[in-house]
């Protein structure tokens, strides 16, 4: 394979594409920056550089402009995270070979090198061809002009060979004249045969070491003579002629040693004579010619000679034009590869345009997810606090129960709104989907037209599996949304069916992704305009949508089909242009046992500690002061990070405990809660956000952060958290005593 040339300022990426590439049989040298590679270069002959634009000192763009001027016949790669039109247009008009965008996969790294390792091996044999060409060209005329000047030195030897120049330039002309090996050996067995008169001329084609027949005239002799064994080089008389680089004269092959095959003997011939044809040094194959009768050969040799050479010249010719036609074909399909990688160039930024649109809906999302989430700090906070004051089995108890249940379902539609910009961790559990899909259909009856009849048809038992519950409800929405856009022109009926089913080994056999055993299957039916079999072959490539621009992004069926085959299970779909179409995703089923049982409700811990309380909502300090109040601990709340940071450093140790939100104006809650720890490492600190992308739960705890809390806050699970956080301590410094003691005693 090639050798290639790996510029990146980042290690673990040189040492993995370097990796990449050596698996895939390429000789692969690394350099962290430019000038490092310029030195590699000068030093070791390299066919494919491979190099981030953004480099130390001298740029990716720099870099190439450089190996343009100084190794012109180098194929460069351009790569980088930061793509611009301007270094693309820079680097295309500097000549590189392909330009990647990262993370770039090793597929498409692979396929890049191997088409400039491969354009590389064109441009060094089209050289090595042009040079062999001029070579023969200069050969050639090297011939012309020899023949001219013994022509111009002999008039009357000029008179004697008139006849045969007339037979060569005929003959000349007639083998040059072909565009395949094959016409030109016809064409000067003819022309020869017809100049010397012979009983036989042949013509053997050297392959490797085997001299192989080519043709032979007058077509008659095979009646006689089918010189079916190939001759080697060095064997019988033509083999002879290779060897020694010289023509083979035979007055009579019966007696003659030389001639070593039977089958030469027994064709009926007196004398032979093999000429070498060659073009330079390099040989091409031999000429024979034969007779019944005694003849002398060796009179006319020069003349043999010459027609040798001309039928050479003329084989050489068309051999090489078979070859620049073969190199053609793969030229003109290395011009085919890089046209396809243009368009995959271009359908990458297409990706790279819809993944900035996903990015901005996820930054609203985001939004959208920290103020809601406050918002439903105040509802669900007030709720609980007011169920508090309620006795048991009240109706007002009950109503407000409600209105806490629909806050956690709002709370669940955020995380399901933050899953769909792809900005919250997947989150697998037992579930049923039964649940699922009638809140679905729910929606959907509330949300599509009246033209579309919803049919649902749901076991109650059919199965459990495990998932992550927003992403069986992205999946369902989807193929629903889907089918209402297949049936929005002239209605129809939808419907949707939960089913527990069995898949047996001959189901399985024809879906490779199922294994035999029990499946929850979702099918979801429309009776709307339906697919042909090409649309078929492509509804799950991703970007590929039928509806019109604006409408559809080309994601929804490639999300379906990535989600149910992480979780071991498959898509079949059936679908019949103008009858409409069914989608059957099918889910590893999981026994009822594997449901986590149900706990009942336990006491809240209390305690009687002092705790420091921070948030810029007014409404969510009330509650979460409330909260903390009622059970048991003392609370000293502020809106102002300022002001709680500069509370603590008043007097570090009047507060137990330190509960600050995420996203403040002025001081974010990781800085302050840094700040606090540095006056007092002892103070545990816990955490509250709507959302946040400075930091996750496994960050705070690498901060020394004693919990991370997701708003809106329920009061079980404040007051869980800011009891294992005050014991935690507790235990800390129980630890710290027993440790001076030992320490004190040993002393």
């Amino acid at each position: 394979m090639g050798r290639i040339l790996v510029v990146d300022d980042e290690r673990s990426i040189r040492i993995t594409v370097k990796a990449f590439l050596e698996a895939d049989g390429h000789q692969v040298a690394t350099a962290e920056d430019s000038e490092t590679a310029l030195d590699i270069l000068k030093n070791t002959p390299i066919d494919v550089v491979l190099t981030d634009i953004i480099l130390p000192r001298i740029s990716g763009v720099d870099l190439l402009r450089q190996i343009r001027k100084m190794f012109p016949e180098v194929q460069v790669v351009m790569m980088t995270g930061e793509p611009t039109l301007e270094t693309a247009s820079e680097s295309l008009r500097f000549g590189a070979m392909d330009y990647l965008q990262k993370p770039v996969t090793k597929n498409d790294i692979l396929k890049s090198v191997r088409n400039a390792a491969h354009v590389r091996q064109l441009n060094d044999e089209k050289r090595r061809l042009e040079e062999e060409n001029r070579k023969y060209v200069d050969r050639l005329e090297q011939l012309v002009s020899e023949r001219t000047c013994a022509l111009a030195e002999s008039e009357n030897a000029l008179r004697q060979r008139a006849e045969e120049l007339t037979i060569l330039n005929r003959l000349a002309r007639e083998v040059n004249a072909g565009m395949t090996v094959d016409t030109a050996v016809r064409a000067g067995l003819h022309e020869i045969t017809m100049a010397v008169r012979p009983d036989l001329a042949i013509v053997f084609l050297l392959e490797e070491n085997t001299l192989k027949p080519n043709w032979l005239l007058p077509e008659e002799a095979t009646k006689t003579w089918q010189p079916d064994v190939a001759h080697r080089v060095g064997e019988c008389l033509c083999g002879l002629a290779v060897a020694e680089d010289n023509p083979v004269y035979s007055a009579d092959i019966l007696t003659d040693r030389r001639c070593t095959l039977e089958e030469c003997k027994k064709a009926g011939f007196s004398s032979f004579v093999a000429l070498p044809l060659k073009s330079g040094t390099e040989f091409l194959g031999v000429l024979g010619l034969a007779s019944e009768q005694p003849r002398d050969f060796n009179q006319s040799g020069p003349f043999l000679e010459a027609l040798a050479t001309e039928l050479s010249i003329g084989l050489k010719k068309n051999l090489l034009y078979e070859q620049l036609q073969q190199h053609a074909m793969e030229l003109q399909g290395s011009i085919s590869r890089i046209k396809e990688g243009e368009a995959e160039r271009l359908l990458l930024q297409g990706q790279l345009q819809q993944a900035q649109k996903m990015e901005a809906i996820g930054t609203l999302a985001s939004g959208i997810a920290h103020d809601f989430n406050n918002i439903l700090g105040a509802v669900l906070g007030y709720a609980e606090l007011a169920a508090l004051e309620t006795t048991d089995g009240s109706s007002l108890r009950k109503h407000l129960e409600m209105v806490m249940s629909a806050a956690y379902r709002a709370k669940d539609l955020v995380r399901q709104i933050l899953a769909f910009s792809r900005q919250s961790n997947e989150e697998r559990k037992p579930i049923n989907v039964a649940h699922i899909t009638k809140e679905v259909l729910k929606f959907m009856r509330a949300s599509l037209p009246a033209t579309i009849d919803i049919r649902g048809r749901i076991e109650p038992v059919a199965g459990n599996i495990f998932a992550d519950p927003t992403q069986i409800h992205q999946i369902i929405m989807n193929l629903c949304t889907n089918a209402h856009h297949a049936m929005r022109e002239h209605g129809g009926v939808l419907e949707v069916s939960l089913a527990s089913v069995h898949v047996d080994e001959n189901q399985a056999s024809n879906h490779p992704e199922l294994k035999a055993g029990p499946y929850v299957r979702l099918t979801v039916n429309d009776t709307g305009q339906g697919m042909d079999e090409q649309i078929l072959a492509r509804i799950f490539d991703p970007y590929f949508t039928t509806k019109e621009k604006g409408v559809g992004t080309g994601l929804g069926l490639a999300v379906v089909h990535g989600i149910v085959t992480k979780y071991g299970g498959c898509v079949v779909v059936e679908s019949t242009p103008g009858k409409g179409s069914r989608f059957d995703l099918y889910f590893p089923a999981i026994q009822e046992a594997e449901l986590p049982a149900l706990v009942e409700k336990e006491e809240m811990p209390r305690g009687k500690e002092r705790i420091l309380f921070i948030d810029d909502e007014q409404p969510l300090i009330e509650i979460g002061r409330q909260m903390l109040v009622r059970l048991g601990y003392e609370v000293v709340s502020t809106s102002s990070s300022i002001d709680g940071l500069n509370q603590f450093l008043a007097d570090p140790g009047r507060f137990d405990l330190v509960i600050s939100d995420m996203t403040m104006p002025n001081i974010t809650g990781d800085v302050l809660a840094k700040k606090i720890m540095e006056i007092d490492p002892r103070v545990p600190i816990i955490l509250c956000t709507g959302f946040s992308e400075r930091i996750s739960e496994a960050q705070a705890r690498s901060l020394g952060i004693s919990a991370l809390l997701m708003k809106p806050l329920g009061m079980r699970s404040l007051a869980k958290t800011v009891r294992s956080a005050l014991d935690s301590k507790r235990v800390d410094e129980s630890q710290i005593t027993t440790d001076s003691k030992i320490v004190a005693s040993s002393s």
